[in-house]
């Protein structure tokens, strides 16, 4: 019994770094023969780790999401894909992997097949449109401050019970 209780405590806090999910997005993006820009994977990546939050309450990400000029950005993922400009990403990074569990690797899936076909712009304006958890913190707090992601587990589940 308290071994099991363990078990899902850990599976409820447990995170990865956020290159992982952004290396699992481009492998989606190679294997459907359209790879994404780096701006659609570092969006794609904060939308992973934010229905994660919205939907279970746990993070998808270890690395804490930043309020840039154009959206939430995890800073680790927008400095390891900054190289490739604006070209679409064709070929996994030299990111660490990470074992995604069947919640995780299903949400990463999901939120690939929804989002994927925004353009990078089109993501940017919907992450940080009036209202979301990166308007609010650019306001309160300033350029390049933190996310928190209570205020980002709020955002989501408040969309996952209206439906957007």
């Amino acid at each position: 019994m308290f071994n099991d209780h363990v078990v899902d405590l850990y599976a409820m806090t447990r995170s990865h770094d956020a290159r992982a999910v952004a290396n699992v997005l481009i492998k989606r993006g190679i294997d459907g023969t359209k790879p994404r820009d780096p701006l659609q994977l570092i969006k794609l990546t904060y939308l992973c780790h934010g229905w994660m939050l919205g939907l279970y309450s746990r993070p998808l990400s270890a690395q804490p999401v930043e309020a840039w000029r154009y959206g939430p950005v995890i800073p680790d993922v927008y400095h390891g894909l900054k190289r490739h400009g604006t070209r679409p990403v064709n070929v996994l990074q030299d990111f660490p992997s990470s074992d995604f569990d069947e919640l995780e690797t299903d949400l990463i899936e999901q939120v690939f097949d929804v989002y994927s076909d925004f353009t990078g712009v089109q993501l940017s304006q919907l992450t940080h449109a009036r209202g979301t958890p990166w308007y609010q913190t650019w306001y309160r707090t300033g350029r390049n401050s933190i996310i928190p992601d209570e205020l980002i587990e709020e955002h989501f589940s408040e969309l996952a019970v209206s439906g957007e």
